[in-house]
């Protein structure tokens, strides 16, 4: 069975969705069988591979219900050995009541461990905001990978992701490990860069990750081109990056363990 990691960070525009499409890339062309999985009813992953919305229509939690294959809802990308798979909003809990969970949430557990066994990885684009879909992803995940941008909140929504990890450790997935944290549209000679760096490397020293993602021109104009960053710019310093984050992770894997209270 692939592993599951869910790319999560409450809050928006910190690069989740950049950060599932390359890491999934990446992943795909080391030679291992990559599934992406968006769980943001905005699409931005599919827009991403060029896909449009006609080909990602399907009502998977139907087929699953009707044992339908669900490898008819799995498509093909013009990334070798990379699939795509796009679930639609799924219901979701005030997060006060974070200690409850609708049933789609856990279908969805089941869903994608039924699939994650065709792949070696399995990555997971989670939308911000939506506690529901956070925590389907989380119940799902072998492991979750949070990234953070500079700016305002920065840390408390890392503080905050946190505490809804340990939340769902404690309730429904407590083999769920931190693979780590890292930065985002990061400029080494960018005060808000540093300061963020340092706030986390002091609250957190053995989550956070060695390589950070350099703020690119690069970045923006891929997704607009719908097409993904590795494939639009390989040789841009933040598709190195990313490829280099995608080598830490496999190197860090025996870290994956980590469960400690934050």
């Amino acid at each position: 069975m692939g592993k599951i990691l869910a790319i999560a960070n409450r809050r928006g525009r910190v690069g989740k969705t950049t950060t599932s499409i390359n890491l999934a890339v990446a992943f795909a062309n080391s030679g291992r069988k990559t599934l992406l999985v968006d769980l943001d009813s905005a699409g931005y992953c599919a827009k991403g591979l060029g896909l449009n919305k006609r080909e990602i229509t399907n009502d998977i939690f139907r087929d699953f219900q009707n044992k339908i294959p669900l490898k008819r809802s799995v498509l093909k990308t013009n990334i070798s050995r990379l699939e795509f798979l796009y679930i639609k909003k799924l219901p979701y809990l005030d997060e006060l009541r974070i200690g409850e969970i609708s049933p789609n949430e856990l279908i969805l557990k089941s869903i994608l461990h039924n699939i994650s066994a065709h792949h070696d990885h399995v990555v997971i684009d989670c939308p911000p905001h939506l506690t529901g879909s956070i925590n389907a992803a989380l119940i799902a995940a072998d492991s979750v990978l949070i990234p953070a941008a500079p700016g305002k909140f920065s840390s408390a929504a890392v503080r905050k992701i946190l505490t809804q990890i340990n939340d769902v450790r404690d309730n429904y997935n407590p083999e769920l490990k931190i693979a780590g944290i890292f930065l985002t549209n990061y400029e080494y000679n960018n005060g808000d860069s540093f300061n963020l760096k340092k706030e986390l490397f002091r609250d957190y020293p053995k989550l956070i990750l060695n390589t950070s993602i350099p703020k690119s021109t690069a970045v923006p104009k891929a997704f607009d081109s719908n097409i993904p960053l590795l494939v639009f710019a390989p040789d841009d310093r933040a598709s190195k990056a990313y490829i280099k984050l995608a080598d830490e992770l496999f190197e860090r894997k025996n870290l994956f363990v980590l469960k400690r209270k934050v």
